[in-house]
């Protein structure tokens, strides 16, 4: 089926699947699908529809605004939303391309209720993923009116599975995460950045970044950054002549107040005391 929605391009297309009252009892279902060419004018702003959403980002990138929160999707990413809740989601590069399809089911709302406390809605992929397999096998099927409802069932299941083995990483990968986390820190360090902004950069929820986060560093998220722009501080504190009011603007503190009580309570003493010791 051809797209005139605003903002989709050729060669986009859209499938719809029949579905008998057996599968919407007993199982997961698929309610249609599709893949989307866009521009920067696609935009869907939904107060609510009945079912759940994954997406998949081939290219280019989405901006998700979900539960208060805002994210960026960037290409090989993968979306869980539920779309009875307000959302928008939106193309922001110029030629964007996204596999995705609806469904529901009766335990699709638990299901999207646990990974979502892990993870939030958005999971970077960092290799040929099975889920990119599973959507293009229940893609295909709307597409040749061909849905097999409990093989369906089973893929959604197993998008569920794989989902929740994602938002359980290994050390080995949640070290990554933490690495990217800390570089993502001392780069933006002078900015306003928030514990969501940091979790979101990383794909995890704020609550499950903060404990993983201080299991390994032994540090929350935002102890570390303020230790980081407080020894940053310090630098120009000896080796410039820079004011106080400038040094704060420096390291990322709204105000000169701010700055001088933060630094005193991790220094155990002012910028102005720390600055007159000879090293």
């Amino acid at each position: 089926m051809q797209i005139e929605d605003k903002g989709t391009v050729e060669p986009s297309k859209m499938y719809f699947a029949m579905t008998n009252e057996f599968a919407k009892k007993a199982l997961y279902y698929v309610i249609n699908s599709g893949r989307f060419y866009c521009n920067t004018n696609y935009q869907i702003r939904r107060e609510t529809l009945d079912s759940f959403l994954f997406i998949y980002v081939k290219e280019g990138k989405l901006a998700i605004q979900y539960d208060g929160r805002s994210f960026v999707v960037q290409s090989n990413s993968f979306v869980f939303l539920d779309c009875h809740q307000p959302h928008m989601y939106r193309a922001i590069e110029n030629r964007t391309v996204f596999d995705w399809f609806h469904f529901s089911g009766n335990a699709s709302k638990a299901y999207f209720e646990l990974l979502y406390a892990k993870n939030g809605c958005v999971y970077k992929l960092y290799e040929q993923h099975i889920l990119l397999n599973l959507m293009e096998r229940i893609i295909k099927m709307t597409e040749e009116d061909n849905v097999e409802e409990h093989l369906a069932s089973i893929y959604i299941q197993q998008i569920l599975y794989e989902l929740n083995q994602y938002s359980n990483p290994s050390d080995q990968q949640m070290e990554h995460k933490i690495k990217q986390a800390i570089a993502y820190m001392e780069d933006a360090f002078q900015k306003d950045i928030k514990l969501e902004d940091i979790a979101s950069y990383v794909y995890l929820s704020p609550y499950y970044f903060s404990r993983v986060f201080k299991k390994s560093m032994d540090s929350s998220p935002i102890q570390y950054l303020i230790n980081y722009r407080v020894n940053h501080a310090k630098k120009l504190l000896h080796h410039t002549d820079l004011s106080i009011e400038e040094i704060a603007a420096e390291c990322g503190f709204n105000s000169a107040s701010h700055f001088i009580t933060t630094f005193k309570k991790n220094v155990d003493m002012s910028p102005k005391q720390f600055r007159a010791i000879f090293f």
